[in-house]
């Protein structure tokens, strides 16, 4: 049985990873990459206690909803945001703030990076562009979704509540993973996923040309590019069923909404 090393934060998906990718002969192996920790959640709770200045939210990570929930103090979201044009990117981020945000609503879970959230939101949007998005985000953010519609009018509150870290154990936790029996791919999720990783196999003298690497999403795969690597595949979507797609079975993941590359 190959082996695939997951290169990603920990998360309440691992279970259906496990499951699926084992369905298709494949075994999981699971390495949280980044850490993470929150500021300004004073802010944020400040902001977030004044829903009628915006016009929604924009959540790009499930850190984003994590924050929220922290600044909150566990309590619930503000009831006027559930009035409001709320977004997510992915599934993941989505389901967050269901369960978290007291059954917070937000559309664009088919999307799958922040430009083509960005796409959807220019193609859906009917509130008023007058009154900014409030946008969590971490220090590591892209400025794709800003650039495309700060372009046709819109505005945002950018507030910087999470920073990306390596995670503390990556060190033991890719020692050990790299000493797994048939380690053929290298997925990862995220640009600075791909930066620790990097780190790592360069202090220990690695090479990662001789694996797989594998892509989630058009910004990670230029991070792969950016270290002189080359990208196997390109997974759409941070989905257990688009990894698969791309790895053995190309009818895995069908998008409702198509992405567009985010250059």
């Amino acid at each position: 049985m190959k082996s695939v090393i997951i290169l990603k934060s920990e998360s309440e998906s691992t279970e259906e990873y496990v499951e699926q990718l084992k369905k298709h002969k494949l075994n999981p192996v699971f390495v949280p990459t980044l850490g993470f920790a929150f500021r300004q959640l004073d802010v944020l709770k400040e902001r977030l206690n004044d829903s009628e200045k915006y016009s929604g939210l924009i959540l790009t990570s499930p850190r984003s909803v994590d924050a929220i929930r922290e600044a909150l103090g566990n309590a619930p979201i503000p009831e006027g945001w559930k009035k409001l044009h709320n977004y997510s990117v992915g599934e993941a981020t989505h389901h967050l703030a269901m369960m978290n945000l007291n059954q917070l609503y937000t559309k664009g879970k088919e999307t799958g990076t922040s430009g083509t959230l960005a796409d959807y939101i220019l193609e859906n949007f009917e509130g008023d562009k007058k009154k900014p998005f409030l946008y969590p985000c971490g220090n590591m953010r892209t400025d794709t979704l800003l650039a495309k519609l700060l372009a046709v009018g819109f505005t945002f509150e950018p507030l910087t509540v999470y920073e990306t870290v390596c995670h503390p154990d990556l060190d033991e936790n890719l020692k050990n993973a790299m000493n797994t029996e048939n380690v053929e791919y290298l997925a990862f999720f995220s640009p600075s996923g791909v930066d620790c990783t990097y780190e790592w196999f360069t202090k220990n003298n690695l090479s990662m040309e001789k694996k797989k690497l594998v892509a989630i999403g058009p910004s990670t795969r230029r991070a792969i590019q950016n270290k002189g690597l080359d990208v196997y595949k390109v997974a759409e979507k941070p989905t257990v069923e688009c990894l698969i797609k791309v790895l053995i079975d190309p009818n895995a993941c069908r998008p409702k909404y198509e992405p567009k590359d985010e250059e």
